[in-house]
């Protein structure tokens, strides 16, 4: 207040007073239809032309909500007659401040405003800080009676309840957006990692609809996040499919189960058949989703594609079988061979005995040409397939493997470089060799001419084996070099485990080299591999 005034209106305590105030988060707040609420009251009970609540900090006074003093919302604390208000805990009455000598230089009393009555009673907290006030102004002296001091003060309580509600809900709603971030945050947590797991993931309501599905589920459905929850799991959209592909019944269904009985199902395999696309297999694992009641809300799925395990299951069940085939026939020619050697064993001049031998000799090779390759692929397996590199010359060892591939029907020609030499393990060298002009003249067999050609191209050594044979369809390529594959050429079944080009394609890799294959259906293929060439 300025030196007008012939008494101190700072309170003791004033700095903890302002402290407290700020707790309350409101001082210099819009305007808030609560306060304005018990302002109109007060008007309504005392029929004073003015009313407001005002909060005042060390500094200025705040009028929050008022009633006949439009457009005024901060006045300096200096001036403010409601300061006067933080000296007491009664209700302040002022009947005619134009005769009080405090305000006998009052801009509020002896200026335009012309303000004479004055009653204001104190916001208190409950720890017994004056915060502010609800006042009563007019431009006519006036008085209170008691019970009009008791109604005022009873208003000011009103206002304190308000004020520590409002703060209330302000810090009600800060935890809740707290907890909505945490909440937010702990989601985009979850989905983040759920996005990176291996497995997909998808979560369903009650009904079946689909609510969630992690990045790997889209990937492996082939599909978007929209796509992918336009449906319910068991929707006519896709196919469900045994295993025996049949039809999968809604109630076998792994995630029917969970959300019936509720109980989980592990390791469930299920096809898909989607539209346009091939069948796959997946393996789920379902279960419920209780509430705290123990209610089935939804149901969670894990799964991931099978279709390549199921695929090498197969082969692998395919290659035992024809494994033990396979062998069995050289091992049933040695053994009828060895127990028709037995009989003649006295008589060495019996015309069948070299031709037993030789066919002994045939069977025994064979077989260990079979067993090689099973250890082959157990080396290939376990990373142990070494090399032995010597510099040679590729024409010479292809001539020489010619010579050990027996064919009547066709004629094996070599062209090219014939003096081309390479740095290379001549021993598998030459078994990729043999292996690829077996292969043409096995798959080949009405091709007339069979050419090798050796090449040096960017660096490197080409070898191509060309066939004037069927081709090889388009959907077959992918697979030619997977192990236990063979080519299956219109129905007809050929001999051997399936492994020889597996085995080739890793012995050229070791080798930093590379092979492959050029074919059209119709028009014979080009088994091909490249080797450094010795510098």
């Amino acid at each position: 207040m300025s030196n007008a005034y012939s008494f101190n209106i700072i309170p003791p305590n004033d700095s903890e007073r302002v402290e407290a105030l700020k707790r309350y988060r409101i001082f210099n707040t819009p305007a808030e239809n609560e306060f304005d609420s018990i302002v109109k009251l007060a008007i309504t009970i005392f029929k004073v032309p003015i009313a407001h609540i005002s909060f005042l900090d060390a500094e200025n006074e705040f009028v929050k909500a008022s009633v006949g003093i439009d457009g005024i919302v901060l006045v300096d604390r200096g001036e403010s007659i409601c300061a006067l208000s933080l000296l007491t805990p009664d209700v302040l009455v002022v009947e005619n401040a134009f005769t009080d000598p405090a305000f006998a230089r009052h801009p509020f009393v002896h200026g335009d405003f012309g303000l004479r009555f004055y009653a204001g009673a104190p916001i208190v907290t409950p720890d017994n800080y004056i915060i502010g006030t609800i006042c009563l102004v007019d431009t006519q002296p006036r008085t209170l009676t008691p019970h009009e001091k008791d109604i005022l003060q009873s208003l000011a309580n009103v206002v304190m309840e308000q004020v520590a509600l409002r703060l209330s809900n302000i810090e009600k709603s800060e935890r809740q957006q707290q907890t909505n971030l945490l909440l937010a945050t702990s989601e985009d947590r979850l989905k983040g990692i759920l996005d990176t797991m291996a497995e997909g993931v998808s979560i369903v309501d009650v009904t079946g609809k689909l609510i969630f599905t992690n990045q790997m589920a889209r990937n492996i459905f082939g599909l978007n996040g929209i796509d992918i929850a336009d449906r319910t799991y068991n929707d006519t959209k896709w196919k469900n499919l045994r295993q025996d592909g049949t039809l999968l019944p809604d109630e076998e269904h792994p995630m029917t189960l969970a959300l019936k009985t509720g109980s989980s199902v592990y390791d469930f395999e299920v096809g898909i058949k989607i539209p346009k696309k091939e069948v796959f297999y997946i393996s789920i694992n379902a279960a419920p989703i209780v509430d705290v009641d123990g209610a089935i809300t939804g149901g969670i799925a894990t799964f991931m594609d099978v279709t390549n395990r199921r695929q090498l299951m197969k082969q692998k069940d395919e290659f035992i079988s024809i494994a033990s085939h396979e062998l069995k026939t050289p091992i049933t020619s040695l053994k009828a061979s060895i127990q028709l050697l037995d009989r003649v064993k006295n008589d060495p001049s019996s015309p069948m005995f070299p031709k037993l031998i030789e066919q002994a000799g045939k069977s025994l090779q064979k077989l260990s040409s079979l067993v090689n390759d099973l250890l082959n692929v157990n080396r290939i397996a376990q990373g142990q397939l070494s090399l032995r590199k010597t510099t040679f010359n590729l024409a010479e060892l292809i001539k020489d493997c010619c010579q050990l591939v027996h064919s009547t029907a066709n004629h094996v020609e070599i062209k090219g470089d014939l003096n081309l030499m390479v740095s290379a393990d001549e021993q598998r060298i030459d078994q990729v060799v043999v292996n690829m002009v077996n292969n043409a003249i096995k798959y080949a067999p009405d091709s007339k001419h069979i050419d090798i050609i050796i090449e040096k191209i960017n660096g490197a050594a080409k070898v191509s084996v060309k066939d004037n044979g069927p081709g090889i369809a388009a959907e077959k390529l992918p697979y030619l070099f997977d192990r236990y594959y063979r080519a299956d050429y219109s129905g007809v079944q050929f001999s051997g485990l399936g492994l020889g080009l597996y085995i080739s394609a890793d012995i050229i890799k070791k080798h930093g080299g590379e092979i492959g294959v050029d074919t059209e259906p119709g028009r014979g293929s080009t088994f091909w591999f490249t080797l450094p060439v010795n510098q």
